[in-house]
């Protein structure tokens, strides 16, 4: 498959998309680490598992730059174990725009929808207090239905392996909150824009800092001493802690260089 992508010179993913449908999953497939695969047992060639059941769903509309690939454990499962948003940025590389990583095995907090059953966009939009509470109490952070599968680096692994095949030695990531940044940059991953943000906030979590002086109790979220931590960090900027929301940071991975960058440091997660 790789000669082939090779002789045909593909460089976005809308060229993918309009690949025949069989050829254009086989690339896709890529985006899904092999030791998840193995975990569901799930057959490359028809993406099916032991019993049949269609276990990664790839939608690649022809017409569009992105491509969105689930993973499930069972078919009828609601929450996919992986699931991947690429599409191609306006400075036409590959971006990695969504990552979820879920254990399927793992308790449900429903911080993605509101107590009359809206979509929260997993607390972005709207949030359901009484979830997330539940999962921050529970050692969660913000975004996340279930505990994840510790798989991060090898997805990343794998969006680098994906890019390769189309010529790219460099991907965007976008990162949803705090602590995922944190994570992306502990993957070698480094900033586009927003590392004065990601610094900024360091110091206002620091001693003397205006964020510091926001961990005042007056929420679950904001308790004296959360700025000591990755994930209660996370919680206390999700809760609207900071003057401006979170945003504005963009990162990006190099094919085979990890980015020594740290805005957090000796940080407990």
């Amino acid at each position: 498959m790789d000669a082939r992508v090779d002789g045909l010179g593909l460089g976005s993913i809308q060229e993918i998309n309009a690949l025949p449908r069989e050829m254009a999953e086989a690339l896709y497939l890529r985006l899904v680490p092999d030791d998840l695969l193995q975990r569901f047992a799930i057959d490359p060639g028809t993406l099916r598992g032991r019993d049949g059941g269609r276990l990664v769903r790839i939608t690649a509309p022809e017409d569009k730059p992105w491509v969105r690939v689930e993973v499930r454990q069972a078919e009828e499962d609601r929450d996919p174990a992986l699931l991947v948003d690429v599409e191609t940025s306006p400075l036409s590389v590959p971006e990695l725009a969504f990552v979820q990583i879920n254990d399927p095995t793992a308790p449900r907090y429903a911080i993605d929808s509101d107590v009359d059953g809206r979509d929260t966009l997993f607390g972005t939009a709207s949030r359901n207090l009484a979830e997330e509470l539940r999962a921050m109490q529970d050692g969660l952070a913000p975004g996340q239905v279930r505990r994840g599968l510790r798989m991060l680096a090898q997805v990343l692994e794998s969006m680098e392996h994906f890019c390769s095949l189309m010529g790219k030695e460099i991907y965007l990531i976008d990162p949803l909150f705090y602590h995922s940044a944190i994570l992306y940059e502990r993957h070698g991953c480094g900033y586009l824009m927003g590392r004065e943000t990601m610094e900024s906030i360091h110091e206002g979590f620091g001693p003397g800092g205006p964020l510091a002086a926001r961990l005042d109790g007056s929420s679950p979220f904001r308790q004296p001493g959360a700025g000591r931590t990755v994930r209660r960090r996370s919680w206390a900027l999700h809760d609207g802690i900071a003057d401006d929301p979170w945003g504005g940071v963009k990162m990006y991975k190099a094919a085979g260089r990890a980015v020594q960058v740290s805005t957090f440091p000796d940080a407990l997660y």
